[in-house]
């Protein structure tokens, strides 16, 4: 089987602080279809580069496969549409509900307090549709909504029978429950504790900053000594969440008391700029910069930054392509069984496909790519071209994050922060 390197992409490679060298492939067209390449692919692009007669080993043809998939490789011996690869790994959004107890200024969930019902054989349906994958070894959900401990009643034993049935074919299902944290049973903290479910917590500052922004809509009064009163509950219970802020105008200046806070109780957290116009870049660099001082003196104590720390979509720890996974490995599934490219879009958008079309999920998902393409020509010469990779695809302006000069100076101060915890090691 002869195969060809396609020369509408070319191979380049790009020195990143703390990556070191990227390589990579990349159309120069308006689309600029770009992927990284692990030390494999790189091989066998630099074997049929060369010039040389390549001849493949039995280890390279799963690597020629996904090559093919993407356009990256012709073979003369296949037809025009290569095969799908096999995809290994999935990661899902899955809406259990759009009921919701809080009511969050920048909440960008459109379908939020809907009256539409989740379908009752969605789980059945997603179970079905997962084990038709070809190659699936493992799939990460996120129980979401709304607020999905509301609906929890209806969904536990489901995801049970879900996470058994892929089992028996040899697939992992990993849960994390994305939660307000402002409804707590026993019931359902010995659940987490006995179906080794993560936890997610929104929290985005300490009493009156958190209480700025996620309120009880009946009486404007603020969430947090409830939230704070349930993490307490948890972690008697041997339970640590994460914790997910995300940083407003009205919230920023609150957000180095809370990261303290977390870095003494040696929580993982991500801080995320609220999408939608709702902090500006210079405000969300305040924020860091807060929290950067917070952790940085937890590392001095052995507080290990790279294992407990996200901000935003930012890819810090390996270079990628594409800031998420929406639309290459990852999808949002609405209570109708809907697939959309991102939770996001729910009923506002146009979803990508459904559970109930004959068609494989990794193909319905594939749908979505395109949203990626289109980077300015700024964000493709950037240094940070694969840390930051152009911000989240559905809030650019121009092709590039409205984030773009906050990012450029926090991402060298996250890799201080690596530096520094390597230091201390």
């Amino acid at each position: 089987m002869t195969y060809s390197f396609n020369h509408s992409f070319r191979l380049g490679r790009r020195a990143i602080r703390s990556h070191g060298d990227v390589h990579y492939v990349a159309r120069d067209d308006a689309g600029g279809q770009t992927f990284v390449l692990d030390d494999r692919s790189r091989a066998v692009v630099e074997a049929l580069l060369s010039g040389a007669s390549f001849v493949p080993g039995p280890e390279d043809l799963d690597v020629l496969k996904r090559l093919a998939f993407e356009g990256i490789v012709t073979s003369d011996d296949e037809p025009r549409a290569a095969p799908e690869p096999a995809v290994e790994n999935l990661q899902l959004w899955l809406q259990t509900s759009d009921r919701c107890n809080l009511s969050c200024t920048y909440c960008y969930i459109p379908s939020l307090n809907s009256t539409r019902q989740r379908r009752p054989d969605l789980f059945s349906l997603l179970g079905e549709k997962l084990l038709a994958v070809k190659g699936l070894k493992s799939v990460s959900v996120k129980l979401a909504g709304g607020e999905p401990l509301l609906a929890f009643d209806s969904w536990a034993d489901e995801l049970i029978t879900l996470r058994r049935q892929l089992d028996a074919a040899g697939i992992a299902l990993h849960a994390r429950l994305i939660t307000n944290l402002t409804f707590l049973t026993r019931r359902i903290f010995d659940y987490f504790r006995k179906e080794k479910i993560g936890i997610s917590v929104s929290l985005d500052g300490l009493a009156a900053f958190n209480d700025r922004n996620r309120i009880f809509p009946v009486d404007g009064r603020g969430s947090f000594q409830v939230v704070k009163k349930n993490l307490e509950v948890l972690r008697e219970n041997g339970i640590k969440p994460g914790v997910m802020i995300t940083a407003t105008s009205e919230n920023s200046p609150g957000i180095g008391d809370l990261v303290e806070a977390l870095v003494q109780d040696d929580l993982v957290f991500r801080l995320s700029d609220a999408k939608g116009g709702h902090i500006l870049p210079g405000e969300f660099e305040q924020a860091f910069e807060a929290m950067h001082g917070k952790v940085s003196k937890g590392i001095r104590t052995g507080y290990p930054a790279s294992e407990r720390i996200v901000i935003s979509d930012l890819r810090t720890l390996s270079p990628q392509a594409h800031p998420c996974s929406m639309g290459t490995s990852g999808a949002a599934i609405y209570l109708d069984g809907s697939v959309y490219f991102c939770h996001t879009e729910f009923e506002k958008g146009q979803p990508l496909g459904n559970l109930e079309e004959d068609e494989s999920l990794a193909n319905i998902i594939r749908r979505g790519y395109a949203r990626h393409l289109g980077l300015s020509a700024d964000c493709r010469k950037c240094e940070f071209r694969f840390v930051c990779a152009g911000g989240c695809p559905l809030y650019r302006q121009n092709g590039k994050s409205p984030m773009c000069s906050a990012y450029k100076k926090i991402i060298p101060r996250i890799f201080d922060l690596y530096d520094e915890e390597a230091a201390h090691a």
